[in-house]
């Protein structure tokens, strides 16, 4: 099995990094046969095809379907799915609320009500406090000596390592020993308030959140006392915590609220993929949340972890609304949310010079037409001047590319035009123009004069700037080609494409359409042309073994294993829309793992359906989950699987589950094999 995996594994690297290289004349004016068409647009606008989903665009006709995706008002959306979110309540939550209800503010994210240490004011008077702090030698030996035992060890505790150096040398070790057991003391109340697997449980039980099988974790859980049963779930692995999502779930309020908020954001995102009916409308957010990509994990100066809050409330309210609306308000959308403003540091960019140091106040002008009086203190910033971060990177990955014609000075004077644009404050993470931030100068982008004296309306003409530029109407349209055509799309057809989004004034619904219904989009140069990122594997592969899903928990783990956590990229170019990056061969041998584990149903919270695949053959069992033939590189691989292994290669090899190990070859192998073959992994 494991010399199989290697050829299917060297096979996949070859087959997936040579694009058509046997085909003289040009592949994408050959036009796709209708059988072909149906499984291309599955899994192009889908995210691969579920069982039946075939048979449903053949009788509706490909162009109708594809219609229907670009209007998904006019598709009902699935009852399956809305009853899997409705579990997941943070989905549902205002900003506001996410606030008031998960956040914790820096000095309160330390060690959650750890106790304090105690100071020298808070045990001596003034005057002795004083005189511990910069008195002599004497007059510290004479107030240490006064003191009885108990307080005196207190006393040494508080001392700051600049005075302990000082202090008698027949107390310093009094002292060290006092601050040693100090320390460990509120280590000890630290481990109570937070205790770990090993605090709640014995060795026995200990094993059993380790390799015990479900029957055994759950009975455990039953033994426990009902106070213990989150603490313990919420210190589970993924792979152990997702068949007890309840138990996890109270867990982590109790341990981390916020990795609820998180957790509900992610799977939802999973479960859509797997379980919309609008299937487009997913594939979209998923692309523009990546163009627009911020970071759930940075943690912002001052500020704190909010980024896990808010990254939800951006993908909700700044993505998914206008992912088939204008460009400009979805540019507008993602540059005036807190998630974005935080990410890229605009949040605290403010005019070269106007305030040179330390804390400020606003001045008495308005913000946002509100007297500025109302608007609450933490309005206030700490000067640091001008941040280029979004100016440089709205330009670059959101607009125009690198080569779209901006210089050096175009990023600082765009920098200079959004200063201002800010949040209010922690607590209250919402946009508002902050005047007293703003450079009033007058500026010059791409060569268009902005006014002196402008306030919020100069970061607008700066969107409006850009929207309507053509190296933007190229740039997104190649980067839309790219994601549904080729790594490398026809430039006929994204300048077919630019065009539509010049005249509609960035209607990306009709950039769109120009590209579905285009030759090159329905080509033989399209067709299998793109490898799957891991999300799109790992959510292709369950949709194709109609798996039903209770829990996505332990797939958002998987798909983290194989290389994209979700939201989770540091970088502000988001993970890659080309198959070169995806295609290691850990990477690939990880797609092989995570097949095998789906096949055999291993996976916490999935169970395939592998009973429509019961009596079938190979080839047929291919066409179910490929939606064709299989390649003969991939035939080759299954009969020379289907020949019986030696035992000790079968017993030993990592990802053979029970069922191979013990010479077991019905469809869960055949399915394991394809799953993890170069057909299944290309779209």
């Amino acid at each position: 099995m494991r010399r199989l995996l290697l050829t299917i594994l060297i096979s996949s690297l070859f087959v997936c990094g040579v694009t058509l290289s046997g085909n003289t004349s040009d592949p994408f004016s050959q036009r796709l046969p209708e059988g072909k068409q149906i499984i291309h647009v599955l899994n192009r606008l889908a995210f691969g095809p579920r069982p039946g989903d075939e048979d449903a665009v053949r009788r509706m006709g490909v162009a109708k379907w594809i219609h229907l995706q670009l209007h998904p008002e006019e598709i009902p959306e699935n009852p399956a799915l809305e009853a899997k979110l409705k579990p997941l309540d943070t989905l549902r939550l205002s900003t506001a609320d996410l606030m008031d209800n998960y956040f914790a503010p820096p000095q309160n994210m330390m060690m959650p009500m750890q106790r304090p240490q105690e100071r020298l004011e808070d045990l001596l008077s003034q005057e002795d406090a004083q005189k511990v702090r910069l008195g002599t030698a004497e007059e510290r030996e004479e107030i240490l000596k006064s003191l009885e035992p108990e307080k005196r060890r207190k006393v040494l505790a508080a001392l700051p390592p600049n005075v302990l150096k000082y202090i008698p040398e027949e107390y310093r070790k009094e002292a060290e020993a006092a601050q040693r057991a100090e320390n460990e003391e509120r280590s000890a109340e630290f481990r109570r308030q937070n205790p770990q697997l090993r605090d709640l449980l014995n060795p026995d039980q200990m094993e059993v959140t380790r390799s015990g099988t479900k029957e055994q974790l759950a009975a455990l859980f039953a033994y426990l006392d009902p106070e213990k049963r989150p603490l313990v779930a919420g210190l589970l692995p993924p792979d152990r915590a997702a068949d007890f999502p309840e138990l996890r779930r109270q867990g982590e309020l109790k341990r981390n609220p916020q990795q609820v908020v998180m957790d509900d954001h992610h799977e939802a995102k999973v479960l859509r993929a797997i379980y919309s009916s609008r299937q487009l409308q997913e594939v979209l957010v998923d692309f523009w949340f990546n163009h627009f990509n911020v970071d759930e994990s940075k943690n912002i100066p001052r500020v704190g972890n909010v980024m896990h809050l808010l990254t939800a409330t951006y993908e909700r309210d700044a993505i998914r609304p206008h992912v088939f609306g204008h460009f400009k308000d979805l540019l507008l959308a993602t540059a005036q949310h807190p998630a974005m403003l935080y990410y890229l540091d605009n949040w605290d960019s403010m005019a070269p010079g106007s305030f040179n140091v330390g804390p400020f106040a606003p001045d008495r002008r308005t913000v946002n037409g509100v007297p500025n009086s109302i608007l609450p203190g933490p309005l206030a910033r700490i000067a640091h001047g001008l941040n280029e971060n979004y100016g440089r990177e709205v330009m670059e990955l959101h607009t125009l590319g690198v080569k779209g014609g901006y210089t050096q000075d175009d990023v600082i004077a765009v920098a200079r035009c959004f200063t201002g644009w800010t949040v209010r404050d922690p607590q209250h993470p919402e946009f508002v123009f902050a005047s007293f931030m703003h450079d009033t100068g007058e500026k010059t982008v791409l060569g268009h004069k902005i006014p002196a004296g402008g306030g919020e309306q100069d970061g607008l003409q700066v969107i409006d700037i850009l929207a309507h530029h053509p190296s933007t109407a190229r740039f997104i349209s190649r980067e839309l080609a790219q994601r549904f055509v080729a790594d490398d799309p026809p430039p006929a057809l994204v300048d077919r494409m630019a065009q539509t989004f010049t005249k509609t004034d960035g209607d990306l619904r009709a950039v769109m359409e120009v590209m579905f219904t285009s030759p090159e989009f329905m080509s033989e140069g399209a067709y299998e042309a793109k490898v799957k990122s891991p999300f799109e594997m790992v959510v292709s592969a369950v949709r194709a073994v109609g798996g039903e899903t209770t829990n996505a928990y332990a797939l958002v783990s998987k798909i983290s294993e194989l290389g994209e956590p979700l939201y989770d990229k540091l970088e502000p170019n988001g993970y890659p829309n080309t198959g070169d990056a995806w295609l290691s061969a850990t990477g690939l041998m990880g797609r092989m793992n995570f097949s095998a584990a789906l096949a055999y149903g291993m996976i916490p919270g999935v169970l395939p359906d592998s009973s429509r695949l019961d009596r079938k053959d190979p080839a047929t069992i291919a066409r179910d989950l490929l939606g064709h033939d299989a390649s003969p590189e991939t035939q080759a691989a299954i009969a020379k699987g289907l020949e019986s292994p030696g035992e000790s290669e079968a017993a030993s090899d990592p990802v053979s589950p029970d069922g191979i190990a013990s010479g077991h070859k019905g469809p869960a192998f055949i399915t394991t094999l394809l799953l993890g073959s170069p057909d299944f992994q290309r779209r």
